[in-house]
């Protein structure tokens, strides 16, 4: 090789190789390349930019339809949009209207159950009966109803297995 050509190999951006001592590991550390940074053309002053090329008429009607067929496209996902607003605004109502039916039977169920044990109170508060017998009914209502107990099931029988010595 010539001086020349070993000249132009270290200009070159190649990445290099480190060997550290023997004692220590050998670890190759690689130098960053630098990369080339372009940098855009200013125009020349007095040199008129260059026209652009006319559209056809071909051209100027397909862009046309382009916009016009955009135009239509968001009109339709707008009515989609709205449809769809209509519809969970109505679904909604149903929902807040069902559940406050639901809230309005409960409570009256509750109100109910209180009148009934307003009035069972009063009647053994009349009566004179004592402690124990209150205690007793009111523990029979709030005792929670017997389970009914399922059949034990059936025992499963395995298939034995032979073995061949």
């Amino acid at each position: 090789m010539s001086q020349e050509d070993l000249e132009v190999l270290t200009n070159t951006d190649v990445e290099e190789e480190e060997v550290q001592e023997e004692d220590e590991c050998i670890q190759i550390v690689k130098k960053p390349v630098k990369k080339k940074i372009y940098q855009k053309k200013e125009p020349v002053e007095g040199a008129e930019p260059k026209p652009k090329k006319e559209r056809t008429e071909a051209q100027k009607k397909a862009w046309e339809r382009c916009l016009a067929n955009r135009q239509k496209n968001r009109e339709d996902r707008k009515k989609v949009q709205d449809d769809d607003a209509k519809l969970l605004a109505e679904y909604k109502k149903q929902l807040a209207k069902k559940s406050e039916t639901k809230v309005v039977k409960k409570a009256v169920g509750i109100k109910k159950k209180a009148i009934m044990r307003d009035e069972d109170l009063d009647e053994i508060s009349e009566d004179e009966t004592p402690i124990e017998v209150v205690k007793q009914k009111i523990a029979q209502r709030r005792k929670p109803p017997v389970k009914k107990q399922l059949p034990p099931p059936e025992p499963v029988y395995e298939m034995p297995t032979i073995r061949w010595v």
